[in-house]
């Protein structure tokens, strides 16, 4: 071959592969937008959702489940009515770039058209005559177009469709393909999803989603939504463009942007011109945060600079009040703000349903805190509610409304009263104080994010550099805001442990991102939710009221403790082997619920029971040396119950001891003697539990009376003035309190024994009785609280059923078949993880939150069930007496 032709062919094949990346590089979008009508709120092109497998992520991600992809996956269904001839059909589509635009018909419906190209004529002949003999083609022409309608036998419209330009055009809707039409022939400027991305080359990837931001208002609807996710909302820009990898994913599904215009709003502004920081603050982040909204960048004097000049233009009530009690040391909550915000919003339980906690990034606390001391005693109206302290930490209560709002911005929001403590590096803010306390607890017991498989690393990566983000624990946010849309996609869910967004913001532009994180445990099928017994201690003679299975919050380790005939106490912790180990030597078998708590505030939690005569806090340290500290009643009177509260001068837990002839007492730490708290007052038929009220200047214990009495005593003991409240009808389960949304105060609730569902204000008034559903007139309503007190919620029984019910009265699910005298248990390890047990006759059954059993056979016990929850490893324990022997079983949830 000459050299002269070899130059020729070369020449050639460079000039054919500058065409071919010229090409590559000017193509638009594959999506039909010469057809979409401007009233197009979504557009979708994808090759795979055509697909009958289209996954991704290692937990095997159904793609075309997701949000706003399942609506084009469903509609694309409608092709079925055409043929039935489903391998042509699947022939037909194979490989090919289908467009879908979405145009909303309702509030909760989309009117959806499908573009398909036609390859060749033969297609378009096959096209041309509908190949199901069950429908019937009617056809009419609009602008010189044919539009073909088909219905079924009985004249009903199916869907109507268009061969034009290469392309059939489908929809349901027949005017929808009439505005396609009227779209090709006109070119509307204003249709801003096409401007902005019709020139996208998205020939890359295997999806790629166009929408407008208030489309999103379809997957998460208006109702839902609450301030501070709406407001977050508004980093985002007005367009987005996501698109998705053509190559299956390891690990999360990301949904990625090549960019759009910034939107106009004031932490957007703030943030965009400063490259943003990765997270750091993993073990600040309490393990019940189920939406975690984060500011961060890497450079302070740069955020400060922007962050001042927003200030000073920002008018807001709660900045003017705030100037009004401190003058110009206000500005020191400005200057010595860091460059990182974090909002946390905390799981629910039934008292306290918005609890939120802020951290600003803040350094020179120590001046902060003499101007912290002012605010707080200037701004309260009443004594002793503005300064605490709590397990060492100073709090300040400070009751402008909205007081985060003005210092941040509406971001936010949802604060009645801020209660303020420091924890470096942050200066901490919450809208309750009980909240708070439990956020310190978390934070000192290093229950945080920092020791969590799954959110130690989240955002850790040089990638993960974006400006702002939205972290939601998709379990534990299915009862907050939103919930609607988790439960629609409760398959997505299930396979989900996490949903990030972020916004990373360069050169005036703003890239989305939405990342879908797996599950890192995923348990064999043959495994799952089956039961499984652990190990059979043989165990002849039992001499303890209550089985005491406690547990270590922090490692999830669980442990049974038992006595012999001795009185010695035996510790069970190999729970492979059930070896028994004597840890101690007691005046008698234990008679009370046993608790494992932090009593003496040394960073380690101690085991707490009762005998007849004295209660033991046992210690073990790092040596395994127990230590056991001891404490009697001031009377003569046999212990009949005791109760966990928190609230104890520094921090740390304390125990309410009711003894036999119905007296109460107090006992707040090892190095006090037990003092008795009931001095004015003799109660009768003491419902259990006593709850503890443990917030600035409203601390107290609720102490509930079967006859209808309601009593709130001081710490004292003395009753507080308005009580005794009488409902005057009878009541077989304790009053607690909740937290009343408006005011972010508590408020007391309870339910009567015919259902009647009371709340009474402090000062003694009964707001509200509502009566929740009776469908029979023998049902009886009680109040189920967990072991520790932590979480309650509602039941109904009559004869052999038991319903569980939501603290609003909403059924939850209900139980059949119930032989009598049943022993319904409720526990509770997070809102993620609840669990109802009924023990009928010498089995139980253990239940989910959704009436769902869980585990393959009822477990064997002769006394009531103890529950322990290994989060780590989604495992459920349950410690049962059966035939001479203790039992431990195992369920794997997930």
């Amino acid at each position: 071959m000459s050299k002269k032709y070899i130059i020729a062919i070369l020449l050639a094949a460079v000039i054919a592969a500058a065409g071919y990346f010229l090409f590559q590089y000017s193509r638009g979008s594959a999506a039909a937008w010469k057809f979409i009508p401007s009233s197009a709120l979504v557009v979708i092109t994808s090759e795979h959702l055509q697909d009958s497998l289209y996954v991704a992520t290692d937990a095997n991600l159904d793609v075309k489940r997701l949000p706003l992809l399942d609506v084009a996956s469903d509609n694309l269904s409608l092709l079925n009515l055409f043929t039935k001839d489903q391998k042509r059909l699947n022939n037909f589509l194979k490989n090919k770039a289908l467009s879908y635009s979405y145009h909303p018909r309702t509030s909760t419906e989309w009117g959806v058209i499908i573009y398909i190209p036609i390859a060749n004529d033969e297609e378009a002949k096959w096209l041309s005559t509908p190949q199901n003999p069950n429908i019937r083609a009617l056809h009419h022409n609009f602008q010189d177009h044919r539009i073909t309608d088909i219905i079924d036998s009985n004249s009903r419209p199916l869907f109507s469709y268009l061969v034009e330009d290469h392309y059939l055009i489908v929809s349901y809707y027949g005017d929808l393909i009439e505005d396609a039409v009227r779209a090709s022939s006109l070119n509307i400027a204003s249709f801003r999803l096409k401007s902005n991305f019709s020139q996208i080359n998205d020939s890359d990837y295997g999806t790629s989603i166009y929408l407008r931001n208030d489309a999103w208002k379809s997957v998460i609807s208006g109702d839902n939504v609450n301030s501070n996710f709406y407001e977050f909302g508004k980093n985002f820009p007005n367009f987005q463009d996501f698109h998705i990898e053509e190559a299956k994913a390891k690990g999360g599904l990301s949904l990625k942007s090549t960019g759009t215009n910034a939107p106009d709003y004031y932490l957007t502004d703030i943030v965009k011109d400063i490259p943003g920081a990765p997270f750091a603050g993993h073990k600040h982040i309490s393990q019940q945060t189920s939406f975690l909204y984060r500011s961060g960048v890497v450079d302070r004097a740069a955020f400060q600079k922007e962050f001042q000049r927003w200030h000073k233009k920002y008018k807001s009530e709660a900045w003017n009040k705030l100037n009004y009690y401190v003058g110009k040391e206000s500005n020191l909550l400005i200057d010595n703000l860091g460059a990182e915000l974090i909002l946390c919003q905390l799981e629910e339980n039934n008292s306290i349903s918005d609890g939120k906690i802020l951290l600003a990034e803040f350094s020179n606390y120590e001046k902060m805190r003499p101007v912290l001391q002012k605010l707080a005693r200037l701004a309260n109206e009443e004594t002793n509610v503005s300064i605490d302290q709590y397990q060492g930490y100073d709090i300040y209560s400070v009751p402008i409304p909205e007081l985060p709002a003005g210092l941040y911005g509406p971001m936010f929001s949802g604060f009645p009263r801020s209660y303020i403590t420091y924890i470096a590096p942050y200066l901490v803010i919450s809208n309750n104080s009980q909240v708070l306390q439990n956020y310190i607890v978390d934070y000192e017991n290093q229950i945080t994010w920092k020791q969590s498989p799954e959110y130690d690393s989240i955002l850790t990566s040089a990638k993960s550099e974006a400006q702002l983000s939205l972290i939601v624990n998709l379990r534990k946010a299915q009862t907050r805001a939103g919930n609607g849309g988790i439960k629609k996609y409760a398959d997505l869910v299930s396979k989900m442990e996490s949903l990030v967004f972020q916004c990373k913001y360069e050169d005036g532009d703003a890239f989305p991102e939405i990342t879908l994180i797996p599950k890192k445990r995923q348990t064999a099928s043959k495994v799952l939710n089956r039961t499984f017994l652990n190990i059979d201690i043989e165990w002849p003679d039992i001499f303890d009221t209550e089985l005491a299975a406690l547990q270590n919050p922090v490692d999830g380790s669980s442990e049974i403790l038992l006595t012999d005939k001795q009185n010695n106490l035996l510790r069970t912790n190999n729970l492979r082997e059930g070896k028994t180990q004597a840890i101690a030597k007691l005046n008698g078998p234990i008679i009370t619920a046993a608790y494992k708590v932090d009593f003496l505030n040394i960073g380690r939690q101690q085991r707490i029971f009762a005998t007849k005569s004295m209660v033991y806090a046992l210690d073990e340290d790092d040596s395994t040396t127990v230590t056991t500290f001891t404490g009697s009643l001031p009377s003569g009177q046999d212990i009949a119950a005791l109760y966990a509260i928190d609230g104890g001068d520094d921090g740390s837990n304390r125990f309410i001891i009711k003894n036999t002839a119905e007296e109460l007492f107090l006992w707040e730490s090892v190095t006090k003697p037990i003092r008795r708290l009931n001095h004015s007052v003799q109660f009768e038929n003491i419902q259990s539990p006593v709850v503890a009220l443990n917030q600035i200047g409203n601390r107290g214990f609720i102490v509930t009376q079967k006859n209808g009495k309601i009593f709130l005593l001081k710490e004292n003991g003395t009753v507080r003035q308005g009580f005794p409240v009488d409902i005057l009808t009878r009541t077989e389960s304790a009053f607690t309190w909740t937290q009343d949304p408006a005011t972010g105060q508590p408020e007391l609730v309870g339910v009567s024994v015919s259902g009647e569902l009371i709340r009474i204000s402090l000062n003694g008034q009964i707001t509200s009785r509502k009566q929740l559903l009776r469908p029979e007139p023998g049902s009886k309503f009680k109040t189920l609280f967990d072991r520790n007190s932590l979480d309650w919620i509602l039941i109904r029984s009559v004869n052999s059923k038991t319903a569980i019910i939501t603290k609003d009265g909403k059924d939850l699910f209900e139980i059949k078949d119930i032989l009598p005298n049943p022993v319904i248990q409720y526990h509770f390890f997070g809102v993620d993880n609840r669990f109802i047990t009924i023990k009928s006759g010498n089995y139980t059954t253990v239940f989910d939150m959704a009436g769902k059993r869980l585990g393959d056979k009822a477990i064997p016990s002769e006394m009531p069930v103890q529950l322990t929850y290994q989060p780590g490893y989604y495992k459920l324990l349950i410690f049962s007496r059966s035939e001479k022997k203790i039992q431990v079983w195992s369920v794997k949830l997930r």
